[in-house]
């Protein structure tokens, strides 16, 4: 038996994290050999093993050049798992796994705010999806948002399975902890929803209240440039820390008081996870995707940036001033003063 791997396009962000995890595991297992079709750009070298083959794909290789490869490697006892932005667009001679880790490929969820040739992109792979995962034998998902949205779609409750998986690596951090302190470990997305996070920050700037907020998206962006504008009007303490290698990252999950986490929806939510390990307190959006790994401590409604500012005063022990409310006749004498004189 032999695993054959269809990772053609990952090579960043979280599809990378569990690549790297997976292909660890493999090396491991001497057993069995691995044969992987990963991205050009994806450093192979970590992975030096005699029973881990790779076969690197260019961009414009990742459909036909695929099935060929894929074809002729696989035997009727061997396992085929696709992890790929493209689902199987064939019927092969052995079992088949589809690893979904989009939630784009199987909602209907709005793709506005992202770039039209992403949202093409998206809409394309969308289309695939619906007529070919079918294919599939088995659909591996992250979480029971993902399986319910498939078994929305039709798909069997036998052919959906729920097995998320991360190392979780750690290093020891033995720094000061940063007073009232916290990083959102996001890329750059629209659903990650950064806007709202950095509107929740001049809240609590318009309240004298200045926290520390730690980010890791992209600084050569539309979204950098428009986030150190707000930074710079009203004096947020807004960091961008970008491109941070791994040990560094997880460093910043001993030194600072909370992960936050605003995004819309998340196939799995690795950082909620990291964080986790760490004992780290989480903030995050109150939804399924979230109660699904963790608890966190104070939970906000994403959409709102006042909601995701008072979770925050919450967690600093900060007071929020309620709204008085008047009696009927305290109300009708201030409506009096309102009058032209």
């Amino acid at each position: 038996m032999k695993i054959i791997i269809i990772a053609s396009d990952n090579h960043i962000g979280g599809g990378k994290v569990v690549l790297d995890d997976l292909l660890s595991a493999a090396m491991k297992m001497v057993s069995i050999n691995f044969h992987v079709l990963v991205d050009s750009r994806f450093d192979i070298r970590l992975f030096n093993s005699k029973n881990i083959f790779f076969i690197k794909i260019l961009k414009s290789q990742r459909v036909f050049y695929v099935d060929k490869v894929v074809n002729n490697l696989t035997s009727p006892k061997d396992l085929i798992l696709n992890m790929s932005s493209l689902p199987f667009f064939r019927s092969y001679q052995c079992s088949k796994v589809q690893y979904i880790m989009n939630r784009f490929f199987i909602d209907d969820y709005p793709t506005l705010g992202l770039p039209i040739a992403v949202r093409l992109r998206l809409t394309l792979q969308k289309i695939s999806f619906s007529l070919f995962l079918k294919k599939a034998d088995y659909i591996f998902v992250q979480n029971l948002v993902m399986k319910d949205l498939l078994l929305k779609l039709g798909y069997s409750q036998n052919m959906i399975k729920v097995i998320p998986y991360k190392n979780l690596d750690k290093i020891n951090y033995d720094g000061q902890i940063l007073k009232e302190s916290f990083i959102y470990v996001a890329s750059g997305e629209a659903y990650k929803n950064h806007l709202n996070l950095v509107s929740a920050w001049q809240v609590l700037a318009e309240q004298n209240i200045y926290p520390t907020l730690f980010l890791t998206i992209d600084d050569e962006t539309d979204l950098y440039n428009k986030i150190m504008s707000q930074v710079k009007k009203y004096n947020l303490k807004i960091v961008v820390r970008s491109r941070l290698p791994r040990e560094e990252l997880l460093s910043y999950y001993g030194k600072v008081s909370a992960l936050i986490y605003p995004s819309f929806f998340e196939c799995f939510g690795i950082p909620l996870l990291e964080a986790s390990s760490y004992n780290l307190p989480i903030i995050a959006s109150e939804l399924d995707y979230v109660r699904d790994l963790v608890d966190p401590v104070e939970t906000f409604d994403p959409n709102s940036s006042r909601s995701i500012a008072r979770a925050v005063k919450r967690f600093i022990c900060q007071e929020e001033k309620k709204n008085t409310v008047l009696s009927a006749e305290d109300f009708t004498k201030e409506l009096v003063l309102y009058a032209k004189k």
